[in-house]
């Protein structure tokens, strides 16, 4: 099967040569690392699964973060309720699609105990079918019944989301603006907006959720305004009717957007995660979000307020949100195989199911909760999404189609296809199954399993053949700019994994000129989006040690050259990274950019074609302390 990711000849013709010779350093002797007993070794020489300490004495569960979310409330809560555990979060999102990393991690037994994900998992081996379980009977019938695989039940919703449109509250208060009423009001104050030289609104059009739910939310009174319609929209979702005579005005709506300049070709590539943060500084007016945003919100306090409305429609006064499926929570099969774990795994799932674990949940978690006996009182703080389900002012719709059509939305929306060969077109999409993402050709082979501090490793060791620096960084184990991937044993199938959340199509590689001292600055401190966050710098060229349990500031306890000696404070050297991962107050100044490497997806899949078979790079660079 064709592979889904880039494959842009030019670029790997240029990066083979020095690749190959990547190929061959990684191949050293494997010096021996801890013999955990399994995956879970959290004092590993070669790993770092978490950067907290673990609480002596206490049960280990682990708990898979496949989105973005503060934990720190969600643990307490569960470690309050059940004072015998020791609850660790794990970055677990590896690429875009949560339910294929999780199969990969299930073959290496690397699937944390417990998952929290957005997206619904199709029938597999590696869930627990939560079926049985009594409490599973606490939540509405609607939400089990979406979530049925063939009277199978591998996830229960955590919380189901809305999607709607975020706003910089401050920003409109400044200039005299007012969220708008209708569709109409809606286009004409982007023009204005854009008059002052700001964006309206600003999706991140990488994800065919956000096309799909702009396009049904600003055409709503078209396309799903009456029973006939939904009708017709679920038929098509089921593959039983086509789109068209239905969905034509979705795609006019986008076409729409992009001929009046509020939508651009750069947003099919943009970041969502750079895109709220332009929204927070007041360079965006608007973005499409869902409530995922208020938590983030609530995590980064930015210096403004931003309130969150409806998709207005042709009628004023009445604007409609999306809802769908948000938050899953699901058990590993093996895990609940564990006799010492499967009874405390099944009270953390019944704890959920109370209105105390809604409580826990929702401290972490934004959204509407299926447990029947649940009431949320004021959902939000944030009056239009009271209003609108208060009101009934809600829709239901299924996505369609996966991230695989984008091209084909970006196409339509550009004005390469006529509305007949859109209709087609999207009549051909195929339901989304990540799965069959495993059953791509690889891209190579690992000889040995890497962890994830040695994928890191990795990476810093491409990054620095590439551009041939002294020195190259790479963020190892944090959700934003960083890595937290792995490569299993055996065959590397999915290369997505190797997608950097929060970085943009224009964050290439490139190279800084850094001082000794702020080199150790750095490393000390490291900064990322403009937050002192705790996470070790993966190196190629340098020698670390470094306590991952001690204090922030008081981790890395020596840092050398890879060749022992130590930094000159004063020197200038040359370091490599991807844009935004060094914060500019440690720069000197840029030396160089390397587009021609591509995302960081596409310079890993063209480093391990060049080399074939990896292991890791086990040369001791990286000495962990624990204590």
């Amino acid at each position: 099967m064709q592979n889904r990711c880039l494959r842009k000849a030019r670029r790997a013709a240029a990066l083979t040569a020095v690749l190959l010779l990547l190929g061959g350093c990684s191949q050293q002797a494997p010096t021996p690392v801890s013999d955990s007993g399994s995956y879970w070794n959290l004092t590993a020489d070669n790993e770092i699964i978490s950067y907290a300490p673990v609480q002596a004495g206490k049960t280990i569960i682990t708990i898979g973060k496949y989105q973005a979310f503060d934990e720190t409330p969600l643990e307490n809560a569960i470690e309050a309720e059940f004072p015998d555990l020791d609850i660790i979060f794990v970055e677990s999102l590896g690429g875009s699609d949560p339910i294929a990393y999780m199969a990969l991690q299930s073959r290496a037994d690397a699937l944390p105990d417990l998952m929290l994900s957005t997206r619904s998992a199709p029938d597999n081996e590696f869930l627990y079918d939560l079926s049985a379980e009594s409490f599973v009977s606490r939540y509405n019938l609607s939400s089990l019944n979406a979530m049925d695989i063939g009277g199978k039940l591998f996830q229960i919703p955590a919380a189901n989301t809305v999607i709607g449109i975020a706003y910089n509250k401050t920003l409109f208060e400044q200039n005299g603006w007012t969220a708008p009423e209708s569709l109409e009001e809606f286009y004409s104050l982007c023009d204005t907006i854009a008059a002052n030289g700001i964006r309206p609104f600003v999706p991140c059009l990488k994800y065919y959720t956000t096309l799909e739910s702009i396009g049904l939310g600003l055409s709503y009174d078209s396309v799903f305004s009456d029973l006939e319609k939904q009708t017709h929209y679920n038929a098509f979702i089921r593959q039983e009717a086509s789109c068209e005579g239905l969905m034509e005005p979705i795609f006019e709506t986008l076409r729409t957007l992009y001929e009046k300049g509020i939508i651009t070709e750069a947003d099919f590539s943009s970041s969502a995660t750079e895109v709220r943060h332009s929204l927070y500084a007041g360079e965006y007016a608007m973005m499409a979000t869902n409530l995922d945003i208020v938590a983030l919100y609530q995590s980064e306090q930015p210096d403004c307020e931003i309130d969150f409305i409806g998709f207005p429609t042709n009628t004023p006064g009445e604007r409609w949100m999306q809802m769908v499926s948000g938050t899953k929570l699901s058990a590993s099969k093996k895990s609940m195989e564990d006799t010492g774990k499967q009874q405390i795994l099944l009270d953390i799932l019944d704890y959920f199911s109370t209105d105390q674990g809604q409580s826990a949940l929702f401290q972490s978690f934004s959204g509407v909760s299926s447990l029947t006996s649940y009431q949320q009182k004021a959902v939000f703080a944030y009056e239009d999404i009271q209003t609108c389900i208060q009101s009934g002012r809600i829709f239901f719709a299924d996505y369609f189609g996966s991230n695989d059509d984008i091209p084909v939305f970006r196409d339509w929306t550009m004005g390469k296809m006529a509305m007949a060969e859109m209709i087609k077109a999207v009549d051909d999409f195929k339901p989304i199954d990540e799965l069959k993402l495993l059953e791509e050709d690889p891209i190579g082979t690992a000889k040995e399993a890497f962890t994830r501090l040695e994928t890191s490793i990795y990476m810093a060791d491409v990054m620095q053949q590439i551009t041939g620096a002294e020195i190259a960084l790479m963020p190892n184990n944090y959700y934003y700019r960083s890595n937290f991937a792995e490569i299993f044993q055996g065959p590397i199938v999915y290369p997505e994994r190797f997608i950097l959340k929060g970085t943009g199509a224009k964050d290439y590689l490139a190279t800084y000129q850094i001082t000794g001292s702020a080199l150790r600055e750095l490393l000390e401190h490291p900064v990322i989006n403009g937050t002192q966050v705790n996470v070790l710098y993966a190196p190629a060229g340098l020698k670390l040690e470094y306590a991952p349990w001690a204090d922030m500031d008081e981790n890395v306890r020596s840092i050398t050259l890879a060749d022992g000696t130590a930094l000159d404070n004063d020197r200038l050297y040359t370091v490599a990274a991807r844009a935004g991962c060094i914060d500019e107050q440690y720069i000197t100044g840029p030396v160089k950019e390397y587009p021609e490497a591509g995302s960081n997806q596409e310079m890993m899949t063209a480093a391990i074609r060049a080399a074939g078979t990896i292991s890791p790079a086990r040369d001791g660079r990286v000495s962990l302390i624990w204590e």
